[in-house]
């Protein structure tokens, strides 16, 4: 029988918008800095050239100084395309990205799903893409995850052009995307799961605050990061102050 567990937290869905620092049982293979993971403002489409599927290290902007650790995943889905499926190039009607941040700084450990559609119409609203649960599927267990309770979805959107080949000639349309940025609660129970995934694909179900559901993979690549992304921090709690 599978077991089901659940760390759950008040979260209020807004619209519109011993301490293990050390841990270096894996060398990080890049380093970003702590600002290109703001995503106050939003995010570039699927990221806009973040490294996927590897350990980084998360460093302070001004001086370098060691922040973190993180994993970052990509799915992408382009629905309309026949022919060739490139959701990741670029907005167009029927592309779909989720792009997912695993890890742990000083302060705590964290997770957070960015959700970007370029639906067909050109018309989303944030309950259709803002998620309010994610399930993971991790060696016969359920492992659900709620929003922070101190953050709040932001939710997004831009305009794109795109052409199509019509009458033997390239005609240009006009649309919009959208997007998504929700951060969710990580205690250190939740944490020693992840790290402890096998180093295997593992199964996610969103669930939307419309109700709606999407089931997506996290890649192999980016679960066997999750030991040391989550272990710089494994208390997932900030340093006591004097």
């Amino acid at each position: 029988m599978k077991k089901f567990l659940k760390f759950s937290f008040f979260a209020v869905l807004l619209l519109p918008t011993s301490l293990n620092f050390y841990s270096e049982r894996a060398i990080a293979q890049t380093a970003i800095d702590e600002d290109k993971l703001n995503t106050v403002n939003g995010m570039p489409w699927a990221g806009g050239g973040l490294p996927f599927s590897k350990l980084v290290n998360i460093q302070d902007t001004l001086v370098n100084s060691a922040l973190g650790k993180a994993v970052i995943d990509a799915h992408g889905e382009d629905r309309l395309s026949s022919l060739i499926k490139s959701p990741f190039s670029g907005p167009r009607p029927g592309r779909f990205v989720i792009i997912s941040l695993w890890g742990s700084k000083i302060e705590g450990c964290f997770t957070k799903i960015v959700v970007q559609t370029a639906p067909s119409d050109g018309k989303a609203t944030l309950e259709e893409i803002a998620p309010t649960t994610i399930e993971l599927g991790i060696d016969g267990q359920i492992l659900q995850l709620t929003p922070s309770p101190n953050s709040k979805v932001r939710g997004f959107s831009g305009q794109y052009t795109y052409t199509e080949y019509e009458n033997n000639r390239n005609v240009s349309y006009t649309s919009t995307w959208y997007m998504s940025d929700t951060l969710f609660a990580i205690n250190a129970d939740a944490a020693n799961i992840l790290r402890k995934a096998p180093a295997k694909e593992v199964r996610v179900r969103l669930t939307f605050a419309n109700g709606d559901t999407k089931i997506f993979p996290i890649g192999k690549g980016t679960v066997k990061h999750w030991q040391e992304a989550y272990g710089f921090n494994s208390a997932c709690t900030a340093p006591s102050q004097p």
